[in-house]
Formats: C-alpha cells, structure tokens, sequence
C-alpha cells in the first residue's frame, strides 16, 4: 500500500503523465471554474476540507506532513466519517450557465478515503438562491450544516431536482484510476447543480463542462458599447487546433490574465522546422508551416479591437500570427469544416514578443468594416504559446439597428 501510494504521489507530480486520452468534450468550457467565479451554497460537512476545492483550477496536490485541528489536510472536498442517518451533498451555483456535457470526477490522493459513489443532479433557477445569504460569510472548515441550516435549504426541494449523473462507482486518487469521466445526455440549460456524496468521503476536483448559453436578447439589444465576442462568458468556444500538445484553445478564451503557461494554448515544436532557420526581405522567418486554432465567436459580430496575449511565454511564444475570420453562423459546431468557408483577412502576418499584452485596432492593421464574423483562425508561425485572445466588437444583431 505504502510502495503504491508513493508511486502515486510521484506520477501526479510529473507534467507529462496521460493517464487516459480525454472524452472532446473536456475541451469545451469549464463551467464551474474557481475564476467565473462559481458560488457553493451549501453543504451537509466540509470537516477536513472545504467544498470550493472542488472548482479549483490547479492539479490536486498532496502534503504527507500536514494536518491541522480537524486531522489531515486535504485538497479537495472532504467530510467528516458518518456517524448518522443519510448522505453527504452540497449545492453550486455555477459561474457559467449552459448545458453540460460531462463531468470529470477525480479522487486523486483519496486513496482510503474517497466517496464511493456520487450522483449529481442539476437545475435552471431564475433567480440566486437567497435562503442562506450568510452561508459564505463565515469559515467553513471543520464545520457541518446546523439544523436552521438544513431546514432553509429545504425550501428549494433540490432533492426534488433533474438527475443528471446517476450513481456511479468511483475508484480511489491512485493516478492510474482516478479520473472518472461520465458523459451527460440533456439539451436543457442549467444554473445550479447539486452532488450527492453516497455516503461520505473525500474527492479532490469535480469538472463541470459544456456550452456556455447566454442572454442573447442582452448581448445584442441595447445601446451598449462592444463586447469580447471570443468570451467563453459570452459563449465563446475553442472548435479545433492543429496541435494542442501543452494546452487547448479553450484556455485562451478563460477569464482574467492566465495563472502560467498551462493556462492558455500551446502546441509542441514544429518538427519539420530546418535545420537552420532563415529570414526574408522582411525579417520575418520562413517556415515550412505554421500551427492553427479554430474559435467559434459567442455571438457574430463586427471586430473593432483585437488583443493577443503570450503573457508567461517568454521562451516559447511565437514569432508572428494572422487572423481570419469567416460567416457561418448556423453550422453547428461538432460539424464545422474549416475548408468549407470562406476565410476573409482579418491581420496580415504580424509579429509577437514574450510574455506581453498586444492590442490592434484599425490604425495597427485589423480589418475594421468588413462585416460580421462567426468564427476566426488564428495561426501562429511556427509554433508555440497563447495565453488569450481577445476580439472586441458590436453583436451582429445590435449593429443593424
């Protein structure tokens, strides 16, 4: 047991570890990211660990040293051994509301403790859940729901709610076993989500992923000024790349600057760059190829402003990039053939630096004017890292009135 755990511990840490290839949709957004941000409001315990662990963006790491008070620290949601009638469960309001495509369950470290099986049901409420307004204003840790606690929470009958997940076994945080990916089957919109501990126990992270619905009568109604139509909070979507080998589109569309390189996209080194490279009357290099990304817009609409960011890439950004944008709106986005549309110029090939913050606007070359987008593609040259993207610009619907 001991020899194993230790293993374990030693392949979380290492970077390049595939435990499993992922299911498409772990490529769609994270609904319940630590960033958007989501909101826990309530739990039945949180004694050794606190349930907003479970939306935390970083890997699940694992002290053998450290306890406190309450036993042994964990990262990740942990309640106390049952001593009574029932289950463990707690309620989220998701950060971004859209429909869920899956759910990424992983118990890494909970190798004696983990929750044996878990459920998760879900809800569209119109409205925040107002009956424990003070539910995030005190320290949680080492604390279980009161019974004035137990009793306002009823009030929203959220056993009463859609079963999304139905019980499903979970294995132990050992790093070969313990990634669970369960695929969601429902078209409907959710907001908040409710997972059932059965009984109790320990998981270290829960990935809520899926598209992002927004308020589109909001986003292209009224008088407001533009908006980044790229957002993943205004339903932006990362479709495709050339090569995602350290990390997806979708992390280029994430809220606020990125945390590190992981955090946005990169693909791996060209190999068939030449031996030597060499540079034309321009001073830009020539290159055999270049690696590519597609991005669905959240909404059409007419670019005024374009930001790239490679903040954290200082050895590994790209040397330049394009962009291009297209129309075609209606294609659903499992079945986009970037070959199939016409691709209009956005930014001709235009040099980078590490680790900076570059804005275009129609004085530095976008394309201003030319009517509404639905998707662009950015390509970078010869490789390397993004960390975000930004396209500012009118919805297509607000820019017709």
């Amino acid at each position: 047991f001991l020899l194993r755990l230790v293993l374990s511990i030693l392949d979380m840490q290492r970077d390049d570890v595939q435990v499993q290839a992922l299911p498409d949709w772990t490529r769609l957004p994270q609904l319940n990211s630590e960033r958007a941000p989501t909101k826990t409001i309530f739990a039945t315990d949180e004694w050794f660990a606190t349930c907003d662990n479970l939306n935390r963006q970083e890997e699940p790491k694992f002290d053998p040293d450290a306890f406190d008070n309450e036993g042994k620290v964990m990262d990740g949601w942990e309640s106390r051994r049952r001593r009574e009638a029932g289950h463990d469960w707690c309620i989220m309001k998701l950060g971004l509301s859209g429909v869920i495509r899956g759910f990424e369950v992983n118990t890494a470290f909970f190798t004696g403790n983990q929750v044996p099986r878990v459920s998760i049901q879900a809800a569209c409420l119109s409205s925040d859940i107002s009956v424990l307004p003070e539910w995030n204003h005190k320290p949680r840790k080492g604390t279980k729901a009161s019974p004035e606690e137990h009793a306002a929470i009823a009030q929203i009958k959220s056993d009463e709610w859609e079963t999304i997940l139905a019980m499903s076994t979970l294995q132990p945080g050992y790093a070969d076993v313990c990634r669970h990916f369960f695929k969601v089957d429902s078209e409907k919109r959710w907001t908040h989500i409710r997972i059932n501990y059965l009984p109790d126990g320990g998981i270290a992270r829960i990935r809520c992923y899926g598209e992002v619905q927004v308020d589109r009568e909001a986003l292209t109604g009224g008088s407001a000024g533009a908006i980044d139509l790229l957002s993943a909070q205004n339903g932006g979507l990362g479709l495709m790349a050339s090569n995602s080998h350290y990390g997806t589109p979708q992390n280029m569309l994430g809220f606020g600057r990125a945390f590190n390189m992981g955090d946005g996209w990169e693909t791996a080194r060209n190999p068939n760059r030449p031996p030597m490279f060499k540079t034309d009357a321009n001073g830009m290099m020539e290159l055999p190829g270049s690696d590519w990304c597609i991005l669905q817009l959240g909404v059409p609409g007419m670019p005024e402003k374009l930001e790239v960011d490679t903040l954290h890439f200082k050895g590994n950004y790209p040397e330049s990039f394009t962009l291009e944008g297209c129309y075609a709106p209606t294609v659903d986005r499992t079945k986009f053939d970037p070959d199939a549309v016409s691709w209009t110029p956005l930014m001709p090939r235009t040099r980078l630096t590490a680790s900076a913050m570059h804005t275009f606007e129609k004085s530095s070359g976008l394309a201003v004017g030319g009517g509404a987008v639905s998707h662009v593609r950015l390509r970078i040259f010869p490789d390397g890292g993004v960390s975000r993207i930004h396209l500012y610009g009118v919805p297509e619907a607000r820019s017709k009135v």
